[in-house]
């Protein structure tokens, strides 16, 4: 007996839900991608402004003693730690530096404006953004550990797990050596890029 050819017809109905399903799926898709967009727009502005503030604040901690702030050009062979550098100024004169590093800590880069002035002092430093580890590495913004580096005449840093014998030390934060000496790394970045390229500026 030879084997009977029987073509198989998709059923109307099915198909008919099928489409209707895809329909909804992309009316659902295209709906939310309209209201994701719109909450997007609204919520852009607000959150540059307070972005653009907190850098703001940081500057001014940073390098107190400076009134503006406007950015200066990167040498082309720069850190790649290193992300941009503001000039402060005071009534026109040049008072320092602010320069922004982006050490990698334990949980992640962590964003840092360090104030030098323009004697090589430095002025004191300010972390703008982190992911370390809470109760540890979190601890880094804290005048207890960021206080180390203010007012310091050194062109570079160490960090220690015992109480700083010298100005060039810095102690560790207990539990989290990692974040030190990120943040540490990040400072020396910084003061070793005023020496080579801003030590002199007007």
């Amino acid at each position: 007996m030879g084997a009977s050819n029987v073509q198989a017809f998709p059923n109307s109905e099915n198909t008919k839900k099928i489409l209707r399903l895809g329909l909804i799926l992309f009316t659902v898709t295209a709906i939310t991608g309209v209201i994701l967009g719109v909450v997007y727009e609204i919520t852009l502005g607000p959150i540059l402004q307070a972005q653009e503030r907190l850098k703001n604040e940081a500057l001014a901690g940073a390098l107190p003693e400076a009134k503006s702030f406007s950015p200066v050009a990167m040498a082309p062979d720069s850190e790649p730690v290193l992300k941009e550098v503001q000039k402060g100024e005071q009534e026109g004169a040049l008072v320092g530096y602010c320069i922004t590093v982006l050490p990698k800590g334990y949980g992640g880069l962590i964003e840092i404006v360090v104030g030098i002035t323009k004697e090589g002092k430095l002025r004191a430093t300010r972390i703008l953004n982190h992911s370390e580890t809470p109760g540890l590495g979190a601890k880094a913004p804290l005048p207890s550990f960021s206080g180390q580096y203010e007012n310091k005449e050194v062109e570079k840093l160490s960090v220690v797990k015992v109480t700083p014998s010298s100005p060039e030390e810095i102690q560790a934060i207990s539990g989290a050596t990692v974040t030190s000496n990120a943040v540490t790394r990040g400072v020396n970045a910084a003061l070793h890029y005023w020496k080579q390229n801003l030590k002199g500026g007007n």
